[in-house]
């Protein structure tokens, strides 16, 4: 039991009983009467002048208020009747701070650090004592304060730095956002702590065993730990963002014998799919959402519109306004500003689109759900850079598709056929590769990644003399900003050491047949009807010309792939490698699509919080309650009663709710009171 905090002027402080609380779970409160008591009051105290009741403190209200149901001048409860309860929504706002994995400003300022009171530890790698070979071993360090030693099963990050960054050493847990490089999550396959080795779920880069003195962090988080490990508030301020990468078919290249879709990661969230009325036609979506229980209501009841952002440091975006190669900046920030709030029906609800700027011309990569407080990233490749089995923190960019009646010069119709047809439809995508292994302006040494998220799609056609039309794909302009040249790789370059670099890009193309009345969409293809294009009588690879060591973006950028039916028919089965394939599916060791529990970056918004406010009203007339039952008043002697108490009684005269003031209120036959109590749900 308390007292009411001390105010400057009296107020009713209301609560709802343990009875009102209990009527209100059955769906069976009601306000019925009101009923004033001064139980609280000794009246004799004042009789010699000396002290005034009304500096009295009043008891704060308790759940199990001792019951009472009539007036303290014993008068029955007074009816509460029509306007005396209405009710009123009111609302009120915050701003959150910028939650997430980071510390600092943004991702575009330069301060930005990795929290590391998020991780489970970090430790070290140091190029002169650990092989970086394309093996799946590494080993760490144990050289700096509270170095940390994994257990199997957790995720490790690692931001690379290739060989040309030679001599650079990052201690201070910076996101060094002008030296945009290769930077990949793995999980922990195994350890040995007496040689301070791990191994790792698929192989690292392959630096050419090259020893440098180079130092790079690696920073441990645990897997699946959004709902456990932070969702506990075992650790510091635990505010994360879970995000799940939803996949209801399987993965482009999956053939039979490989672990189809079922076996994802984060497909038992594939209800909300359907609840946000997204259907099989997206290939893969990205639902984050805030799953801290124990952290308090970080977020209130909905998201504000037009204030989320989100800061996604590690990824470099192909679409920003920088010329093809020059991209030293990297991170993302996506906004809500931009638009018209629009209707969901399947859900129905509404969301505004998630952009990655605040103009018309920012591209629409998502939407955000402010009422559901849940964000959902619809855009494939950025998608495809935020999984962990991509192998890659970089995006492509899509295709742009025609018919051409002639194939690639030099080749005549003659030489080469046709390729689309009529009855046919094509979906296109392509699959960028490197050399393996570091080489000089060659290859960073980076492994396998994923082929391009965006899949478009053409119908077939003829000409007017019934020829098979072919096929042609270019790419946007600037569309390649992170894309290093040879000279871009040199050592004397600024872009030396940063971003990726490609010696071969080949298309992938699955046709299918056009069914009247039915729409061919990318949930129809079958994941093993897609073949690599050769350059057999056309063109479907491109490695640049013979005077570049590894492709030039400018070069890339302006070129035509123009396919025949030559080059599809002796193309080849596109099947996956290994690497993105492998998931022990009994132990559920490793990594496979799916397995990312969080989102590796920061979101801010503002917050509303929606109250409803019950408001009864209650009189004490001028000529009422004026005499007291209360065993210290003296009917001759005292000419002032005073309230202690309102309660609020339900049908069956139960005590439902109770307000007290913080001083008695003084009545008598010059006073008529009104009470306002307010009860906030």
């Amino acid at each position: 039991m308390g007292y009411i905090s001390n105010e400057p002027k009296t107020f009713i402080n209301i609560k709802l009983t343990d009875v009102g609380r209990r009527q209100l779970s059955l769906g069976n409160l009601r306000f019925i009467n009101a009923v004033i008591s001064d139980r609280e009051i000794n009246y004799g105290i004042d009789r010699d002048e000396n002290y005034n009741i009304e500096n009295n403190r009043i008891l704060s209200p308790v759940d199990v208020e001792p019951n009472f149901s009539i007036n303290f001048d014993g008068t029955d409860a007074i009816p509460l009747q029509g306007n005396q309860i209405v009710s009123a929504k009111q609302f009120a706002t915050g701003t959150t701070g910028s939650f997430g994995f980071f510390s600092g400003t943004t991702n575009l300022s330069g301060n930005t650090f990795v929290d590391t009171s998020k991780t489970l530890g970090v430790n070290t790698i140091s190029y002169s004592t650990s092989s970086i070979d394309g093996s799946n071993v590494i080993t760490l360090d144990s050289n700096i304060p509270n170095d940390y030693f994994p257990n199997v099963g957790e995720l490790v990050f690692i931001p690379w730095e290739p060989i040309q960054n030679s001599g650079q050493t990052y201690m201070n847990y910076a996101v060094d956002i002008d030296n945009p490089t290769v930077s990949l999550f793995y999980r922990v396959a195994d350890v040995d702590s007496t040689a301070s080795t791990i191994t790792l779920d698929r192989p690292i880069p392959d630096f050419g065993g090259i020893s440098t003195p180079q130092t790079i962090n690696t920073y441990f988080y645990p897997f699946d730990g959004v709902e456990t490990f932070y969702g506990t508030a075992a650790t510091v301020d635990p505010q994360v963002w879970n995000m799940n990468i939803i996949r209801t078919q399987s993965v482009i290249g999956t053939d039979l014998a490989s672990p189809d879709y079922t076996y994802y990661g984060s497909i038992e969230y594939n209800g909300t799919k359907t609840y946000l009325g997204f259907t099989d036609n997206i290939e893969a979506l990205g639902v984050i959402h805030y799953t801290n229980a124990f952290t308090g209501n970080t977020y209130a009841e909905q998201l504000v519109e037009k204030t989320v952002r989100v800061d996604l440091p590690y990824v470099m975006w192909h679409n920003i306004p920088v010329d093809n190669g020059e991209g030293l900046n990297y991170g993302l920030t996506l906004y809500d500003a931009f638009g018209e709030t629009q209707l969901d029906s399947a859900s129905n609800t509404t969301f505004r689109d998630l952009r990655d700027g605040v103009s018309e011309n920012s591209t629409i990569v998502g939407r955000i759900y402010h009422k559901l407080k849940i964000l959902v990233i619809t855009d494939q490749e950025l998608l495809t850079a935020l999984t962990y089995k991509s192998n890659r923190n970089y995006t492509l960019p899509p295709l742009q598709l025609n018919l051409s009646s002639t194939p690639k010069f030099p080749l005549s119709t003659s030489q080469a056929s046709g390729f689309t047809k009529a009855n046919k439809t094509y979906f296109v995508t392509y699959v960028s590769e490197s050399e393996p292994t570091y080489t000089p302006g060659v290859s960073f040494g980076y492994p396998k990644t994923l082929h391009c998220g965006y899949v478009k799609r053409i119908d077939g056609a003829v000409d007017d003399f019934g020829n098979s039309q072919y096929l042609s794909a270019t790419f946007p302009t600037n569309s390649f900003p992170y894309l290093r040249s040879s000279a871009n790789m040199d050592a004397s370059s600024p872009f030396s050491g940063t971003g990726w670099n490609s010696n071969k890009i080949q298309l992938l193309v699955s046709e299918q047949d056009l069914v009247e009345d039915q729409e061919i969409q990318i949930s129809d293809i079958p994941s093993d009807s897609w073949k690599l294009i050769s350059n057999v009588s056309g063109n479907g690879i491109y490695t640049g010309d013979t005077t570049d060591l590894t492709i030039n973006p400018n070069k890339l950028n302006g070129y035509q792939f123009i396919i025949s039916q030559n080059d599809y028919d002796s193309g080849s089965t596109y099947v996956l490698d290994t690497i993105f394939t492998d998931y022990d599916t009994v132990s559920n060791t490793g990594l496979t699509f799916g397995h990312e529990s969080f989102v590796y970056g920061n979101i801010k918004s503002d917050i509303l919080a929606t109250t409803f406010k019950t408001v009864i009203t209650s009189f004490a007339e001028n000529d009422s309650y004026n005499s007291s039952l209360n065993s210290t008043y003296d009917n001759e002697n005292d000419i002032n009663t005073y309230i202690t108490e309102v309660g609020i009684l339900d049908g069956e005269n139960n005590l439902v709710a109770v307000g007290k003031p913080t001083y008695p209120i003084k009545k008598n036959e010059g006073r008529f009171l009104t009470f306002q109590l307010q009860i906030d749900f």
